[in-house]
């Protein structure tokens, strides 16, 4: 039989590890265990699915698309920038690609030309 002795700085360590703190610190303000208060998730066999999940510091995302004949998806999600500022973003991911929106979004300057195709 083969003894194993371990130093209560160890113990300590293996107990911080297991519980998650592993001694970094924490941004001021945070609590140290965020609850989730929404984790609803649903799929098909017809490649159907979508989800809705929301924490207890604001932060929440939600999704719901399809898989048949190529991925369509649609959503979006909301959280508060560390300024303080709510971000609310919505998109839409199909054939023509994903196209998000939020007003905190850059915005492209407009073209000097008007785009008439690509010819071909």
């Amino acid at each position: 039989m083969m003894s194993f002795r371990m130093s209560l700085g160890a113990v300590l360590l293996a107990a911080a590890l297991v519980s998650g703190d592993a001694g970094y610190p924490r941004p001021v303000g945070y609590p140290r265990h965020i609850p989730i208060l929404k984790d609803d998730r649903t799929h098909n066999t017809y490649g159907e699915y979508s989800f809705d999940f929301e924490s207890g510091n604001g932060i929440a995302r939600q999704e719901s698309g399809s898989q048949s004949y190529g991925q369509v998806a649609q959503g979006g999600w909301r959280y508060t920038s560390p300024e303080g500022q709510q971000v609310d973003i919505v998109f839409v991911a199909d054939q023509g690609g994903y196209q998000p929106q939020g007003s905190v979004l850059p915005v492209p300057p407009p073209l000097p030309y008007t785009r008439t195709g690509f010819g071909f």
